[in-house]
């Protein structure tokens, strides 16, 4: 049968509307369903397949239990997909088709992407890490299966240990093993979806293998570049950092050689990532603003974001965060406890001094104290360049309060981040 008969077989359910992209692995269609006038996306593997018995289909199925089992805790920043299909000697699956463009192409057309928008990326495609690498093992555990005991409190219940759960979250855990700012879309609606889980990894097994051998060289954390790696939870978060100084700088730390040979420059890519120091992320969103946007550019990285790119992108994957959870643990506790900074610009140590005689001009000297000396913090070069790296608030320094405040206060407990 040739290739449009089997094309012709396999989509008479569907409209077929356009292509919207085409690998080494399949090919993906946007279609609508004829019968029942949904719109998907479907997922054609390019390989015929003999029988369900054939092990490109069995990779595929493998593939497909790993994104349908990631479904069941319905993560909204995680594509969805439904249930696998083979027919005309092709296996094909359904996914929601995504309005909007890729990281890549959002970079390259908003060339600087404001703060407020790299948080919400932060979050979102955060939070989706730490559903797999750790929270989705509450929607897949079998009772039977894994010899869970009820809860002798709660009958309803499993009683899960915290070795057990230690067990259950290594056993369910998903490795994307492929992040990179072409498998992640940025929705028409704003949100951030991650796509493509065809390398992931699921109890140590390799789903499939392609040219790309664990991702994609510009994001490809220093130990994946050891052909008897062990790939794990903090390759993600490399990953990961990688796209976060992308969004933040306008480009990944580290450029592809396009010009010489492939070769040589796959060995330049390794011996960056596993040996070179990214550029400050500071540094380079200055010199983005200035090439795109003009001179006047105020420092508007919270230093919280800093610490989450600089951890992420640490060589040795111990220093790294251990997995998403851990990084949204991180990003939450200090974006509820710091709020961003008050983006307006600063006067100068002139335009202050300016500003205060025309308000002792008009009578307005209410709060300047003649009977204390005047602690201008915001004018002070070197308090400024110190709050725009800690991003928190000026203290107040009112020593009478200071010297009734109970000290207690002070104590309380807070997660320790040690960078």
């Amino acid at each position: 049968m040739k290739k449009k008969e089997k094309d012709n077989i396999l989509l008479e359910d569907y409209t077929r509307l356009k292509k919207i992209g085409d690998g080494g692995y399949a090919t993906v269609y946007k279609v609508r369903h004829n019968e029942l006038e949904y719109i998907r996306a479907i997922r054609v593997l390019k390989d015929d397949v003999e029988n369900e018995d054939d092990p490109i289909y069995n990779k595929f199925i493998n593939e497909c239990k790993i994104l349908l089992r990631l479904g069941n805790g319905n993560h909204p920043n995680i594509v969805h997909i439904y249930q696998p299909l083979f027919k005309a000697n092709k296996a094909f699956v359904e996914m929601d088709y995504i309005t909007g463009e890729n990281i890549t192409q959002y970079v390259e057309r908003v060339k600087f992407i404001p703060i407020d928008e790299i948080i919400k990326f932060v979050k979102e495609i955060g939070s989706a890490l730490a559903y797999c690498h750790v929270d989705i093992y509450k929607y897949c555990y079998d009772r039977e299966l894994d010899n869970l005991q009820d809860d002798p409190e709660d009958g309803s219940k499993p009683l899960i240990d915290d070795k057990k759960r230690k067990e259950l979250i290594k056993k369910y855990r998903v490795i994307h093993n492929d992040i990179h700012s072409g498998n992640i879309m940025r929705r028409d609606d704003g949100h951030y979806i991650l796509l493509d889980f065809g390398l992931s990894i699921q109890e140590g097994n390799l789903v499939r293998k392609s040219q790309r051998t664990n991702g994609a060289p510009e994001y490809k954390s220093p130990e994946k570049w050891e052909n008897d790696a062990d790939v794990s939870t903090q390759s993600d978060i490399y990953s990961f950092g990688i796209v976060l100084y992308e969004m933040l700088t306008g480009h990944v730390p580290f450029i592809f050689n396009k010009v010489t040979s492939e070769m040589k420059a796959l060995n330049e890519m390794m011996n960056a990532h596993k040996f070179l120091t990214p550029v400050s992320v500071v540094d380079e969103r200055r010199k983005n603003f200035k090439k795109n946007k003009g001179d006047k550019y105020i420092e508007d990285i919270p230093f919280w974001i800093i610490n989450v790119a600089n951890k992420c992108l640490e060589k040795d994957p111990k220093n790294r965060f251990e997995n998403g959870k851990e990084m949204m643990s991180y990003i939450t506790f200090h974006e509820n406890s710091i709020k961003p900074k008050d983006q307006k610009p600063k006067l100068g140590l002139k335009e202050k001094a300016i500003e205060k005689i025309k308000g002792i001009k008009k009578g307005n000297n209410k709060n300047i104290n003649q009977n204390k000396p005047y602690f201008d913090f915001e004018t002070n070069p070197k308090k400024e360049k110190q709050e725009n790296n800690r991003g928190q608030n000026i203290p107040n320094f009112d020593f009478e309060a200071k010297q009734k405040k109970n000290d207690s206060q002070n104590c309380q407990d807070k997660p320790s981040f040690d960078f």
